[in-house]
C-alpha cells in the first residue's frame, strides 16, 4: 500500500468523490478489501469504471484517501470533546475517547487493530509498517506524551518512550479485546472505564491540576490533534 497523496484531477468533482468514498467503505466493511474492485465500487455509486479514475488512479491510492478521511473525522470529533470539555484532554480520557470512538466506527477500529481480514494489504504499508502508524498516529501519541508530561500530568522520572508504548499496547489489548476473558461480554462504556482507569492509575500524577491548568492542557492537545488532522489532508 501506498499513502502518497495523488494531485487531484482537474476532472475531479467533490460530491461524486465522496459519493465514490462513501461506496467503498460500504462494500470494504462487507467485503473486506482484497474481494473489492473498481467495478463494483463503480456499480455501487452508479457511475463508470472509467469515472473513478478521474479521482484515484488506483484502488489502493483511492482505499487510502479513505482511511485517511476515517482518521480525519475521528480526530474531529475527538477535538470537539475537549472544546465542549477540557477535563477530556486528561490522558485517562483521551485514551478512553479514542477507544470509544473505535466502537462507534468499524474502519477506524480496522485501522488501529491492523485487522487484515477486513483491510488486506492495506493493513501494512510497502515499507512493511502498520498502516495506523503512517498515517501518523505513533507521531500524535508522542506529542501528547510530550504535553502531559509539560504539564505534570505525567512522570518525567519515567521515559517518554515507555510511556508512549504502555499507552500503545494497553489500548491496541482493549481494541482487540482478550483472550481468556472475552471483551464482548463488557458493553463498550465499560471497557471504555475500564481502559481509562487503567491508564491513570498507571501514568497520570496524583496531582489534580485546576481549571486554568486543565485549559491550557486542552489548548496544548487541540494543537497536537489540529496538526495531526492538517497532516492527514495535506
Amino acid at each position: 500500500m501506498t499513502l502518497d497523496r495523488p494531485a487531484a484531477a482537474p476532472q475531479a468533482d467533490p460530491a461524486r468523490a465522496e459519493r465514490i468514498l462513501a461506496a467503498a467503505r460500504e462494500l470494504l466493511l462487507a467485503w473486506g478489501y482484497k474481494r473489492v474492485t473498481v467495478d463494483e465500487i463503480a456499480r455501487r455509486a452508479r457511475i463508470g469504471k472509467g469515472t473513478v479514475y478521474l479521482h484515484w488512479k488506483t484502488k489502493q491510492l483511492l482505499f487510502a484517501e479513505l482511511l485517511r478521511r476515517e482518521l480525519h473525522e475521528e480526530l474531529g470529533a475527538f477535538a470537539a470533546e475537549i472544546t465542549d470539555d477540557p477535563a477530556a484532554a486528561l490522558p485517562g480520557r483521551v485514551v478512553r475517547e479514542i477507544f470509544l470512538q473505535q466502537t462507534r466506527n468499524p474502519v477506524t477500529r480496522a485501522i488501529h487493530a491492523g485487522d487484515s481480514e477486513i483491510l488486506g494489504a492495506l493493513a501494512v504499508t510497502s515499507a512493511g509498517r502498520p498502516v495506523i502508524r503512517e498515517l501518523g498516529f505513533h507521531a500524535l501519541l508522542a506529542r501528547l506524551v510530550e504535553v502531559w508530561r509539560t504539564h505534570g500530568l505525567m512522570a518525567v522520572t519515567v521515559p517518554a518512550a515507555d510511556q508512549i508504548y504502555t499507552i500503545d499496547a494497553v489500548l491496541t489489548g482493549f481494541i482487540t479485546g482478550g483472550l481468556a476473558v472475552p471483551g464482548e461480554g463488557f458493553r463498550p462504556d465499560r471497557r471504555a472505564d475500564l481502559l481509562g482507569g487503567t491508564i491513570k492509575a498507571a501514568l497520570e500524577t496524583s496531582a489534580a491540576p485546576d481549571e486554568a491548568a486543565l485549559r491550557a492542557v486542552a489548548r496544548d492537545v487541540l494543537a497536537a490533534l489540529g496538526a495531526a488532522r492538517d497532516a492527514l489532508v495535506t
